[in-house]
């Protein structure tokens, strides 16, 4: 509290920007003749002085906030399809459909564009480029339309995070008019190079250039089980030891005399601008050194001001660069880190008269503070924690702090300097083999989080910052809430429904009590799929332990993908499909069973098939004792409707899951009237190229008295049931749904999505 009372100004400025990303709406510019009178009126009205903070603030997001949504507009502005001219502004990563990376719009079909209008955008073409490469290339433009669940990757979130505005598609291939040549990509390109058979390469250009590229999937797997991912990406850390590195290279000349006493200092600063400029300035690299130079400014120009002064200072010019960075990942691990770091000193007494074995104990004792104080930020981003990653950091810290890091600027010297540094690679290389060798054994100890875990983490985090001014009394209040929001509550009638939103496919998953019963499991695609990126996140997120079952509609791609990884990570109790599949049980008519108590009746196809299509689809009604019921339909199409309505089978249900994801092959009206469902909703992805739903298909629902519901407009969709009661809820309308994701997404208001 003193905190805020003390520093009302640069706190009430810090918050006002932290929440600008979560504002349902970005108001206008002519909004800033509010906040322009209210600072002239509190000039006069004392009264009126705790708002100035506020209102500069207001001014500042006003500000960025028009600009970015400006920079969006200029794209759209000339049609889906028009001529760019751009600048390579990143490195380039493979992916299935070629290459993809970010670009600088300089110009949009021979205009050219302000420079502080040009617009950053995702390129995707079929040719590797380069850093500092200029090109002309015909592109579609596309708005980032990101998948929204419950868990799992947001890439909305992200690509604004990294000031993205739109994705552009090449249609033909990019004509270089300037080929990058810049310093520092010939300068990669020669460590690349010599490093071209060194098992460390990956790591080694990471903690370089922060390209990442390089990195073998199990390295990484293993740093991030370790805790120890954060020392391969440039921040902080790595700006400080450059720092550390040019003061001790500046220390010499110190000794000259009077007028070189801040030779070190200065040095320092170099040396750490050098480091964030082979880091390519990534936003990062940029608050780290950020924070280093106020810290050099106020040193040198003699301005004493107290830690938490200097915090307040430092978090007020990182969001006066960019309001927004509080949705990123990368901004929370270092506030929190930071924040910590100078809370810690703020309540450390001084301790210059301590002896060796204290100052080591308090430093130990500091260290695993700020790990645990990371548990939570690891936990609500990352999904898990690394229960051993207090020891390995309190190892490997000086590790590449004193060792690695300081090796690596002599080899990026000598590199510079036009030598080899093969053997400064090498001891590199021996430097890296203890800390992959120990890796290896925390791969076992990540520990996936769920939501009340990572709320408890959150919880168990503020009580220790706050221990210092709460009462005893006050603290074991708190844990008695925390402990007695994790006793299980029993059995209940209630059970619900999560049309999850995996794009172009189908993922269906039910849950009662703490179980849950998955049907289908979206698409998949080399190295990935939506069993990995949706559904396996949801179910940690919801503390699910196993799989009680899964069902295979049919064996396309968009609706079995990822029944491997399912299998793998889940191996559910039971499994069934329409295909003959080995250690599947039939899913064919006539086929009923319980789960707890939850009837399904399988619907169609009449039999088990040797190769399931759409129209064998397993089609099941599920349904409880209180009448409520879901008919999941995977593709079916209208002969197997025409087959189903001469059969007289019961189809009759609440809610439909809408046959082949809106298509105008299914869904005939005698059909929709024979199931009569309140609410139909369909699995799709938005922009997709078959142009579904079709528009007829939405009316005929509508028509007969249907809600229509589709997961590319409102994300992830859940129904609850309870007794004689029913619950809708989706992600984007009943979730705070900020102003960048309307503007990233246009509105929806591309062809088709007037619905």
């Amino acid at each position: 509290m003193a905190l805020v009372k003390n520093n009302w100004l640069l706190s009430s400025y810090s918050l006002t920007l932290l929440s600008s990303p979560y504002w349902p709406k970005m108001p206008d510019m002519i909004y800033c003749l509010v906040p322009v009178f209210l600072l002239f009126f509190s000039l006069r009205i004392r009264q009126l002085r705790y708002i100035i903070g506020i209102c500069i603030a207001f001014l500042l997001i006003l500000f960025h906030g028009n600009l970015i949504k400006r920079q969006s507009d200029i794209l759209f502005q000339s049609g889906h399809d028009i001529t760019i001219n751009a600048k390579v502004d990143s490195f380039f990563t493979q992916n299935s459909f070629g290459y993809t990376g970010s670009v600088r719009v300089l110009s949009i079909n021979n205009t050219p564009v302000e420079w502080w209008r040009q617009p950053r955008v995702k390129l995707y073409t079929a040719t590797e480029l380069h850093p500092g490469d200029v090109l002309d290339v015909q592109v579609s433009v596309k708005p980032i339309v990101g998948l929204l669940n419950e868990a799992g990757f947001d890439s909305e979130r992200y690509y604004f995070s990294q000031g993205i505005v739109a994705k552009v598609f090449a249609r033909s291939e990019a004509q270089l008019k300037t080929i990058g040549d810049s310093f520092r990509y010939r300068l990669f390109q020669h460590v690349e190079q010599q490093l071209q058979d060194n098992p460390f390469r990956g790591i080694i250009l990471a903690l370089s250039f922060a390209n990442r590229n390089e990195l073998s999937e199990s390295q990484w797997r293993l740093l991030k089980n370790s805790g120890l991912a954060h020392l391969v990406a440039i921040s902080g850390l790595h700006i400080g030891i450059a720092y550390t590195f040019g003061f001790f290279l500046g220390m010499p000349v110190s000794r000259f005399g009077r007028y070189f006493l801040w030779a070190p200092v200065i040095s320092g600063g170099i040396s750490a601008v050098i480091y964030s400029w082979l880091a390519g300035f990534s936003l990062p690299t940029i608050r780290a050194l950020l924070m280093l130079l106020i810290h050099i400014v106020l040193r040198v120009s003699h301005i004493r001001i107290g830690l938490r002064d200097r915090f307040l200072v430092t978090l007020g010019c990182m969001l006066t660069i960019n309001p927004f960075v509080s949705i990123s990942v990368s901004f929370w691990m270092s506030f929190t880190a930071v924040f910590f770091v100078f809370y810690l000193v703020s309540l450390e007494k001084d301790r210059s008269q301590q002896l060796w074995l204290e100052k080591l104990k308090q430093q130990v004792k500091g260290h695993t503070a700020l790990m645990l104080c990371m548990l939570p930020v690891s936990a609500g981003f990352f999904g898990g924690i690394s229960l051993v990653a207090p020891l390995y950091n309190l190892i490997f810290i000086p590790w590449f702090s004193l060792l690695i890091v300081p090796l690596l600027f002599v080899g990026l010297v000598v590199v510079t300097l036009g030598g080899f540094a093969g053997l400064i690679w090498a001891g590199i290389s021996q430097l890296l083999e203890p800390v992959i060798w120990s890796a290896a054994f925390a791969d076992g100890v990540w520990i996936f989080t769920s939501a009340h875990m990572t709320h408890l983490f959150v919880g168990l985090t503020c009580i220790l910052l706050l221990q210092p001014i709460l009462s005893s009394r006050i603290i074991g209040f708190f844990f008695l809430v925390f402990w007695g929001s994790s006793i299980g509550r029993g059995e209940t009638t209630k059970w619900q429904v999560d049309i999850l939103d995996v794009g172009h496919g189908l993922s269906v998953l039910i849950e009662k009590n703490g179980h849950y019963v998955l049907y289908d499991t979206g698409k998949s695609w080399p190295g990935g799929s939506m069993s990995q990126s949706v559904v396996t996140p949801v179910l940690r997120w919801r503390g699910a332990r196993n799989l009680d079952g899964l069902i295979l509609s049919h064996l396309d791609n968009d609706h079995a993908g990822g029944r491997f990884d399912i299998e793998k990570v889940w191996h559910p109790v039971w499994k069934r499909a329409s295909q003959r599949l080995p250690g599947y049980q039939p899913c064919s008519q006539g086929t009923s069973w319980r789960w707890q108590t939850l009837k399904f009746d399988v619907l169609w196809p009449p039999k088990q098939v040797v190769k399931s299509h759409n129209d064998e689809s397993c089609t099941i009604r599920v349904s409880d004792d209180a009448e409520h019921s879901i008919l999941l339909t995977g593709d079916i199409e209208k002969h197997s409707e025409q087959e189903m309505l001469q059969q007289n089978l019961p189809l009759a249900s609440e809610v439909v899951i809408v046959p082949h994801h809106g298509s105008h092959t299914s869904s005939s009206l005698k059909w929709i009237k024979k199931v009569q469902a309140d609410v139909a909703v369909a699995s799709l992805a938005g922009m997709n190229p078959w142009h579904l739903p079709s528009p007829r298909i939405v009316k005929r629902y509508r028509d007969n008295g249907t809600q229509w519901l589709e997961t590319a407009i409102s994300g992830q969709i859940r129904i609850i049931f309870q007794q004689k009661k029913r619950q809708f809820n989706t992600i984007r309308r009943d979730t705070l749904s900020p102003w960048y994701r309307q503007m990233l997404r246009k509105q929806v208001e591309w062809r088709g999505y007037s619905r």
